[in-house]
């Protein structure tokens, strides 16, 4: 009955479903790209060289590639179809992978759909990537006897109140996921609050820790300080700290928002606060004080090639974004204090003295500053950074093999 009252929720909202497509294809037309895929027909086929299938799911941009590792390894044993839910997230994965998986977007979560999905793809497993819990997915999923696992799972303190109120619906689909694998005894506590059961769980660490070989370019540019993957609220501050720092320093400033749509907004913002601007696939001269990135797949790039790093979403309250990448490449951190979606992660970088913390355009300013008059403090910050990733690797071999044994295969 509770999952039938969900179907009948969602079947409702299909038509906002569809508008919120279409007004989104305004700014992205990959939204409207694949429309009938979301239906869960015209799925692009799985090219078979294996004899079982997987099931990936990762919802968006930053799960494609925190899952990369994850992904190749099940690839040496399994043909993979890889779900993502946001046009960001399908072309990165059509970067990463090309021809090696199948790519779909992932049915909207109706009985129907989902099953449309399982019947073509016919997965020996489904696995979701953190903190994916859609009732039709699982619920049909388990239904057909195929194996669920949630893979480096993360419940945030938001997330676990939001899913509290339905609890009525989520502690019933909770109890059919096969195992979960957490990052933190935090998260532990809250799935098992949530309904899993404590020998259905285990702590295994963030698979995040192993970065993919990046392969950064080296940068022809100036010296510059990077704004990643940045918000709205965000580039205002950045801008106005930005703007006492060029009084004493040459830097230029490269501001590469969250979702490249937003960036003729920022470089409006930072025209009218009279900052000679350019777009980044429009650089053409030195003769700019801002510029804005344009494009995804470039920040591993400006990262290598920036004296500093602040790394956005963490000044204003959208949870902050991954640490390990910057990390991983040497670049000095510099990061806000709305975390909670990498909690447990930047509390170990701040802890270990391996990024600095900001509060407001004031901090951000002096921390930036420092950073760039000290060269030991980039230095030290650096090293840090690297040693909390060194530290914590290994995550991913422990996940993977765990599955691969459940599912009878040899790893």
């Amino acid at each position: 009955m509770k999952l039938a009252i969900y179907n009948l929720l969602i079947l409702l909202l299909i038509p906002m479903f569809q508008l919120r497509i279409l007004l989104k294809s305004y700014s992205d037309t990959g939204y409207r790209a694949y429309l009938s895929q979301r239906y869960g027909r015209n799925l692009t086929k799985v090219n078979r060289q294996k004899k079982k299938i997987i099931w990936f799911h990762a919802v968006s941009l930053g799960e494609v590639i925190g899952s990369q590792n994850v992904i190749k390894l099940l690839l040496k044993t399994h043909d993979v179809v890889l779900t993502t839910t946001t046009p960001t997230g399908f072309r990165k994965a059509q970067a990463i992978y090309k021809d090696t998986l199948a790519i779909n977007y992932a049915p909207w979560d109706l009985n129907i759909f989902i099953r449309r999905f399982l019947d073509f793809h016919q997965p020996a497993a489904l696995l979701i990537f953190e903190t994916e819990i859609w009732p039709a997915m699982i619920s049909q999923a388990k239904k057909l006897h195929i194996p669920i696992f949630l893979v480096n799972g993360r419940l945030s303190a938001q997330s676990f109140n939001a899913y509290s109120k339905v609890s009525w619906l989520v502690r019933g689909i909770v109890g059919m996921i096969d195992f979960v694998f957490v990052q933190t005894s935090q998260h532990q506590e809250r799935f098992m609050q949530l309904g899993v059961e404590k020998e259905k769980i285990a702590i295994a660490g963030s698979v995040k820790f192993d970065a993919p070989g990046l392969n950064p370019k080296n940068l022809d540019l100036p010296k510059f300080v990077l704004g990643a993957s940045t918000h709205e609220g965000e580039e205002e501050i950045l801008l106005q700290a930005f703007k006492e720092i060029g009084v004493k320093y040459s830097h230029k400033l490269f501001i590469c928002p969250r979702h490249p749509d937003r960036a003729r907004e920022v470089l409006s913002l930072a025209t009218q606060m009279n900052f000679k601007t350019q777009l980044y696939s429009e650089l053409s001269q030195e003769d700019y004080e801002v510029c804005v990135i344009d494009s995804i797949g470039l920040l591993p790039d400006f990262y290598k090639g920036a004296d500093l790093a602040f790394v956005g979403g963490s000044l204003v309250p959208r949870g902050g974004h991954n640490l390990i990448e910057p990390a991983v490449l040497g670049t000095p951190i510099i990061v806000g204090e709305h975390t909670f979606n990498f909690e447990e992660i930047t509390a170990n970088f701040i802890n270990q003295d391996a990024c600095l913390l900001v509060r407001n355009k004031n901090e951000l300013y002096e921390a930036m500053q420092s950073l760039l008059e000290d060269e030991n403090l980039r230095s030290r910050l650096s090293k840090n950074a690297e040693e909390v990733v060194s530290l914590n690797q290994g995550s991913t071999e422990t996940q993977v093999s765990y599955i691969l044994n459940r599912l009878g295969e040899e790893h």
